[in-house]
């Protein structure tokens, strides 16, 4: 272990600040017993990704551990998935009942367990010597088209642009010419690989053509094996055609009505999936939609803020993120290009716009990961500053 903790940082005083605005929006809540629920689920999820790293000082080796065994996890969990693909054919459907939410309105996709995979492979292809050898590249780019294909295979928009994010971010970070020489093939040929196995699969397990009777009766991805490209232009699709965007959009405006009427405290933390779903059942004009009575987040991690817990909400979590965001940024900017470094600068920043078409804060699987790089970047931190103190000592 690190030994005992320290004193408090700034980042400990931002957490609890935002904290602080939970609770006194949760004493003002329209339900203060959903709200306490729900704060209390906060509080169990800063409490272990942040607080007991902090309070433990976790070494270098416990961290390396931790993170080994969290890759191993997911990769395995990645797996598993692509084989139930090549049995039961391309379903997004699979990658969210994978990823079932732990919460009545969650509403998660396996892909964003995935990024951070993703994220470290690419770390592994970039930064470690036994990569940059013929079997090390291979084995990584094995596993790179196999987590690739889990992402493409699930429709998740968000977390293609992530991706897409991710590779700007690491071009303008480590430069065009490092990242070419060692990124470039390996995505070259997973992502020819993940193309060719989605057209077979494809044409293996493609379902026969149903009648417009019966296809009124079927969603539609039921009736047909959508694909990569029309996934990608319904990004900016938010018509009634496009159920899932159409949706976010109707959650959007009405979370902005209630957020005018109380705008400095909220109307509580965890109480926009029932005052929403009191909405459109007393609305009968009111667009129905699949997944419209459903009990749901706003899916906007910044939006619920505001809506959920005001002003002082939004505010106390923008500075949470912002600090830490920032001062990633400017370590990365000002010489350290390590991979930690690197890593945790690329993962704020895909992470936070990812936030803008999702709401994670109740999510264990996500959002507590991010507590634990937060945890991460504070132990880097620490760890630079002493060996900064030591080396002007020597």
């Amino acid at each position: 272990m690190g030994g005992p903790a320290g004193p408090a940082s700034l980042l400990d005083k931002l957490v609890l600040l935002h904290l602080g605005a939970l609770l006194l929006a949760t004493a003002f809540s329209s339900d203060v017993r959903v709200s306490a629920k729900y704060v209390a689920t906060v509080l169990v999820f800063v409490g272990f990704g942040y607080g007991v790293p902090r309070v433990l000082r976790l070494g270098r080796t416990e961290w390396r551990r931790a993170l080994a065994a969290l890759g191993a996890g997911t990769g395995a969990l990645a797996l598993y998935v692509l084989v139930r693909h090549g049995q039961e054919g391309i379903s997004y459907e699979l990658s969210y009942f994978v990823a079932q939410p732990f919460l009545p309105h969650g509403h998660t996709n396996l892909t964003v367990l995935l990024e951070p995979l993703l994220l470290g492979l690419n770390l592994v292809l970039l930064f470690s010597p036994r990569a940059q050898g013929p079997r090390g590249r291979v084995l990584a780019t094995a596993l790179l088209t196999a987590v690739l294909m889990v992402v493409a295979f699930s429709y998740s928009r968000a977390s293609y642009i992530s991706l897409l994010v991710q590779a700007v971010l690491l071009l303008v970070l480590l430069g065009r010419a490092a990242v070419a020489r060692r990124l470039w093939l390996p995505w070259a040929v997973a992502g020819a690989l993940t193309l060719g196995v989605w057209q077979g699969i494809t044409w293996r397990l493609a379902l026969p053509a149903e009648a417009p009777t019966a296809a009124a009766k079927v969603p539609a991805t039921k009736a047909k094996a959508p694909t990569l490209l029309h996934e990608l232009k319904s990004v900016s699709d938010f018509t009634a055609t496009n159920e899932s965007n159409a949706e976010r959009l109707n959650r959007w405006r009405y979370g902005l009505v209630l957020y005018r009427r109380t705008p400095v405290v909220g109307i509580g933390p965890g109480t926009f999936p029932d005052r929403y779903l009191e909405f459109v059942t007393s609305v009968p004009m009111h667009e129905r939609f699949f997944t419209t009575f459903r009990r749901m987040n706003v899916h906007n991690l910044y939006l619920g803020w505001l809506i959920e817990a005001g002003a002082l909400g939004l505010l106390t979590g923008l500075l949470v993120l912002g600090y830490a965001v920032l001062r990633q940024l400017r370590r990365v900017w000002h010489g350290e290009r390590s991979a930690l470094a690197v890593g945790l600068a690329v993962y704020f920043v895909f992470f936070l716009l990812h936030s803008f078409a999702q709401d994670f804060w109740q999510e264990p699987r996500v959002i507590v990961v991010f507590w634990l790089a937060i945890s991460l970047q504070d132990y880097a931190a620490r760890a630079s500053r002493a060996r900064s103190i030591t080396s002007r000592l020597a």
